[in-house]
């Protein structure tokens, strides 16, 4: 009998190839991580020399055909758009997103929290997640434990883990890894991603942000279909709260920058 994992036949396959998948995941989203981190010169090297790229594309053929269009789509906007700017135009376009005129909120709570006391159960229960595995909210960076590079970063920290312990023969761990990761995208991430997703695509300015946010739904859809589940998603407002936050853009309209 084949042993399932939350959905997932982890007997289908040989250790080797479930490893191999484990590893292009996390890479997968240790990049999603990063790119929607504040911008870094390291990063931004990373890109200029087709380093990122390289290593996206490998992931994603790991993982069969279904990802490797968007991967291909962001890579050209990373090598057309990102790859000449340097790091005071990555930092404008960054700000002008996701923090001056709150046009693209990128925190679980502000999406998924009904009221304040369902955000702080929300940040308690994902903060409890984070204690269990011993990943740790960095003191120099100060993000809050729902930012969306934050819980990317511990489903990157998950994956790598899983495919940690099968190399060195812990099933059992792995098993964990596995069972965790499917619990946190069905009870968190895998939630607000698409909303999320859905409202950068909206009002973002360049193909970059676009086709990761693209990515990012993929990605997140692709995971959940691998590790069997069926989180209960964010339904965005048609009009919402992109309305009261125009007034703080300075003037901007999203749409003329499009």
């Amino acid at each position: 009998m084949q042993e399932v994992v939350k959905g997932v036949e982890t007997g289908e396959a040989s250790n080797e190839e479930r490893a191999k998948k484990a590893l292009a995941r996390s890479i997968l989203y240790g990049f999603l991580s990063r790119g929607f981190a504040y911008p870094t010169e390291e990063g931004l090297k990373e890109i200029k020399t087709g380093a990122t790229a390289r290593e996206l594309k490998d992931s994603a053929s790991c993982l069969g055909e279904e990802l490797l269009d968007s991967v291909e789509s962001l890579c050209e906007a990373l090598e057309r758009e990102i790859a000449p700017l340097g790091l005071r135009d990555m930092e404008g376009g960054y700000n002008r997103l996701f923090s001056m005129g709150l046009l693209c909120p990128h925190h679980e709570t502000f999406y998924a929290s009904a009221h304040v006391f369902m955000k702080s159960q929300d940040m308690a229960d994902i903060r409890g997640f984070y204690e269990a595995f011993g990943f740790r909210l960095s003191e120099k960076e100060k993000e809050l434990a729902d930012f969306i590079g934050t819980e990317l970063e511990f489903m990157y920290v998950l994956c790598f883990k899983e495919y940690h312990a099968i190399e060195k023969g812990a099933v059992d761990k792995a098993n964990i890894c596995r069972e965790t990761q499917a619990k946190f995208l069905e009870g968190h991430l895998g939630t607000w991603a698409e909303a999320f997703s859905k409202t950068l695509s909206s009002v973002a300015h360049m193909d970059y942000f676009i086709t990761l946010a693209k990515l990012l739904k993929e990605c997140i859809d692709f995971d959940c279909r691998y590790l069997g589940v069926s989180p209960k998603r964010v339904v965005l407002p048609e009009e919402g709260w992109k309305q009261a936050a125009e007034p703080f853009t300075c003037g901007e309209n999203p749409q003329d920058l499009k």
